[in-house]
């Protein structure tokens, strides 16, 4: 049965009063999270109790009469639908005639609610700051990419798409989140602030709360309360991370409903196949080595496996920045995933090692992104390896000093806000891109390995 057929089955029981409970939650959802399926229920319902003649003729108490006498298939289109003037009107029950009117209102009120542009008294956070690909949905489904900074927002679902993302938001009362990397985090405030992070980074600095109505952080394997405090959480697909730098966070760990509280340098993770035991933050790490053979999560590009002849491997993409829409990047991406979930600290005279191939010559770029140790954003910073250095064809290994950096200038607009140097600050995410070259078209850029190096330290083999 195709969606369309699903989709109008679930229409006409609806309108005989057949389905079950099982099946109202099925079509609630569809017209929850679908404005197409909204409208053409509402044509649907229209056309096919002929609306217009049952608002005319509910004085007529001859009593109900049968359905239709000629099937409609359930495929038919809206159009296909429609009654001519010659045709004879059917009648329906009475019961048939109120679920209509109900449903009718119901989808009204749905409608009101979602394609009405947001009043400035539902505006419940603004942006102050971004930078990277991002996508906020909201507004009954309205997708929008072209975000600015001070922008409100009425909540809604906003995704990091690439690595080198960033995204913070400020609250009414002063309380700020941030998300880095590829994340997705669904916002509201209805008298209390409710946070959904599906994938991803978030860090918070929460001013105290209301008494009875913390912020709470729902995650796939845990729901977190917060009062007011300053923490990050690391979302994967069946734990989380939360790492407390003041106050008190409270965690609820779904699979069986056990409790803690960690406080300010703890942090506990919650997943099922765990103890749930909040410990000491760990101390930090001057060397991180990129793991692509484990797997393709965290990354940006084409992810390939390794074989008997080469290495696991990212592939560029191409990639537009919001920044400069005239320009194509190809782009690979990597989240930094902590051995033993230390933090990775990048020290003055380290250096980056990046490993690859090109198949064509060209400038090579490797930014990283950084955070403070309470988990804020703290800048992006962008260094280049020209052409020059690099053959057609080939493998290449280039390094890059922590002198070779500067601020990215994406984020360039808030230079007086952000460190100089990444110094002392905690690596988040790496990535490097080629620029697409008419003339001489896509490198072909691969990275097979990016390993940060301290001060003194050797190069892996």
């Amino acid at each position: 049965m195709s969606d369309l057929q699903e989709r109008h089955e679930l229409f006409e029981r609806h309108l005989r009063g057949e389905l079950n409970e099982a099946e109202m939650e099925r079509l609630a959802e569809l017209l929850d999270s679908d404005s197409s399926a909204r409208q053409d229920f509402v044509e649907y319902a229209q056309w096919d109790t002929r609306f217009a003649d049952v608002l005319r003729e509910t004085g007529d108490e001859r009593g109900p009469l049968g359905e239709p006498d000629i099937e409609e298939s359930a495929d038919e289109s809206v159009a296909e639908r429609a009654p001519s003037t010659r045709e004879r009107t059917p009648t329906i029950t009475a019961t048939r005639v109120m679920l209509v009117i109900a449903a009718l209102a119901v989808i009204a009120s749905i409608g009101s609610y979602y394609f009405q542009r947001p009043s400035p008294e539902r505006r419940i956070a603004r942006i102050t700051g971004m930078s990277g690909s991002l996508r906020w949905t909201g507004d009954g489904g309205q997708v929008v990419r072209d975000l600015n900074v001070e922008l409100e927002l009425p909540g809604g679902t906003i995704e990091a798409l690439t690595p080198d993302s960033w995204f913070e938001l400020s609250f009414k009362d002063g309380s700020t989140i941030a998300i880095t990397g590829k994340t997705t985090l669904t916002f509201s405030d209805r008298g209390q602030k409710e946070l959904h992070l599906k994938e991803g980074n978030l860090s918070c600095n929460v001013n105290r709360q209301p008494s009875g109505k913390p912020m709470l952080i729902h995650t796939q394997s845990a729901i977190l309360e917060v009062l007011g405090t300053r923490f990050e959480v690391e979302v994967g697909l069946s734990s989380t991370m939360l790492s407390v730098s003041e106050g008190k966070v409270r965690v609820k760990r779904l699979s069986d409903g056990s409790t803690v509280e960690v406080s300010a340098g703890h942090r506990v993770i919650a997943a099922a196949d765990r103890k749930m035991v909040p410990a000491r933050v760990p101390a930090s790490v001057n060397r991180w080595k990129s793991q692509l053979h484990r797997g393709p999560k965290g990354t940006y590009g084409k992810w390939s496996p390794a074989t008997t002849r080469h290495a696991a491997k990212l592939t560029a993409i191409p990639y537009v920045p919001r920044e400069n829409r005239s320009v194509t990047l190809y782009m690979i991406g990597l989240s930094v995933v902590r051995a033993g979930n230390s933090p990775v600290v990048v020290k003055p005279d380290s250096r980056f090692v990046v490993r690859g191939r090109l198949a064509a010559a060209a400038d090579v770029y490797f930014g990283i992104g950084v955070a403070n140790a309470n988990g804020e954003f703290a800048g992006k910073f962008l260094a280049r390896q020209p052409v020059a250095r690099f053959k057609d064809d080939s493998t290449f290994e280039a390094v890059f000093h922590l002198s070779d950096f500067g601020l990215d200038p994406s984020v360039r607009d808030r230079k007086h806000e952000l460190p100089v140097k990444p110094d002392g600050r905690l690596l988040t995410c790496v990535w490097s891109f080629t620029i697409y070259n008419k003339n001489v078209g896509h490198s072909g850029l691969e990275i097979t390995q990016v390993e940060l190096m301290p001060p003194g330290k050797k190069k892996s083999k």
